[in-house]
This record gives structure tokens, C-alpha cells and sequence, in this order.
């Protein structure tokens, strides 16, 4: 069974943000601000196009609880993004 993009999506977010925990532990916090940021840009991605999906194909989550996920994973985008222009590491 191969990924699909949606899968693909998935891993990459989780691995970034993993990431992003991992080089917080440094002494690099502010990269590791920047590396979640880009891990829920890829979340927001991921769960926008969960939405497209649920609507043709079975899902254990309704479209609209997909927009949810999405518009959550912006918020975080938008928040750890400011953190970032702001010069705060994660963790400070």
C-alpha cells in the first residue's frame, strides 16, 4: 500500500515538529520556533486537504471537523510564526 500525499503530509508535519522539539532542547530555541512554524504550515496543508477527501471518500471525521483541524493548525502557524519575527526561541 503506498502513501499518499495526505501521508506523506502527515509524516513531514510530525517530523518537523518533532524536530523543532528536539533543537529546542539546544541551544538553538529560535530555529526550533521556526521549525514548528513550518511544521503546522505543513498540519494546515495536510487538513485542508482532508477536507476535499472526506467529502468523496469514507472518513471517521466530518468535513466540518476537518475545517476545525485546519483553522487550528493556522492559528498555530500565524502564533509560533510571530514568536519567530518576534526573537523568541520555544521553550523561553
Amino acid at each position: 500500500m503506498a502513501l499518499g500525499t495526505r501521508g506523506v503530509l502527515a509524516i513531514m508535519a510530525g517530523l518537523l515538529m518533532t524536530a523543532a522539539f528536539v533543537v529546542a532542547q539546544t541551544e538553538r530555541r529560535l530555529l526550533g520556533t521556526w521549525l514548528m512554524t513550518l511544521g503546522f504550515v505543513v498540519a494546515t496543508l495536510w487538513s485542508i486537504m482532508s477536507v476535499f477527501w472526506a467529502q468523496s471518500n469514507p472518513s471517521p471525521l466530518t468535513p466540518s471537523v476537518w475545517l476545525t483541524m485546519a483553522s487550528m493548525a493556522a492559528a498555530a502557524t500565524v502564533y509560533f510564526g510571530y514568536l519567530g519575527l518576534s526573537g523568541v526561541g520555544l521553550g523561553e
